[in-house]
C-alpha cells in the first residue's frame, strides 16, 4: 500500500511499450507532491530523461483505469487511495 499524507501521495506508475523502454522500467512507485500533474508524476517516476519526456508528451494516461489529461493535478483527482497511473504511448495499428 502506498502512503498518503497531507502534502504527498504514493503513486504507482506503469509504463507500456515505448514509455517502458524510455523509462527503463515497466513500473515504478514514487512518493510525490500532490500539486504535481499526472504527466509530471510519470516523468519523475521514470527518471525525467529526454527520451521519456518526448514519449510522455504524446502519451495518453489512465488514472485508476479512467482516461485523464496529463495536465490534471493529482490534488484535483477524486480519489488518491492506491493511485495508479498508466502511461500509454501511441501504438501502431490503432
Amino acid at each position: 500500500m502506498r502512503e498518503n499524507d497531507g502534502d504527498t501521495v504514493g503513486v504507482q506508475v506503469r509504463f507500456f511499450a515505448a514509455a517502458a523502454e524510455a523509462a527503463g522500467t515497466d513500473v515504478a512507485t514514487v512518493q510525490v507532491a500532490r500539486d504535481l500533474s499526472v504527466a509530471e508524476t510519470a516523468a519523475q517516476a521514470g527518471g525525467c530523461g529526454s527520451d521519456l519526456n518526448r514519449v510522455l508528451s504524446i502519451s495518453s494516461y489512465l488514472v485508476g483505469g479512467l482516461r485523464e489529461s496529463g495536465q490534471k493535478r493529482l490534488a484535483d483527482l477524486d480519489d488518491l487511495t492506491d493511485l495508479t497511473i498508466d502511461v500509454l504511448p501511441p501504438f501502431a495499428g490503432g
